[in-house]
């Protein structure tokens, strides 16, 4: 049987095709590696941009697979975009004006927080 840690990988690729069907000059970053961490328990992810590095929630994959998968992975992993086209972010948390703009083209709603419970 496959990993979660192979799955999140697999989405993360999916989730880089798309972004660079939009942004081709993505070909040239590495992808985010992703740790998923057991130490998470209010926050499902957050994204180390400067690293090239998301840790998601390990935790909330148990209720909320699919929110994580299809939500949290991309939300952060626009976080690393936004940084790897446009540098630091014009809003300290990282939800500014560009990350928006991704986060709509990518087809999801701009917000930046969940309401997931473990």
């Amino acid at each position: 049987m496959k990993s979660r840690q192979f799955y999140v990988e697999i989405q993360r690729d999916k989730v880089l095709k798309t972004l660079s069907n939009i942004y081709p000059q993505l070909a040239r970053f590495n992808p985010p590696e992703i740790v998923l961490s057991n130490r998470l328990t209010k926050c499902a992810g957050y994204n180390i941009q400067e690293q090239n590095l998301i840790h998601l929630g390990n935790k909330f994959f148990q209720n909320n697979s699919l929110e994580m998968f299809a939500v949290i992975l991309p939300h952060e992993i626009i976080h690393q975009v936004d940084y790897n086209l446009f540098g630091y972010s014009d809003k300290r948390c990282g939800h500014g004006s560009n990350w928006r703009m991704l986060m709509l083209q990518y087809g999801l709603p701009a917000n930046p927080y969940h309401e997931m419970e473990l």
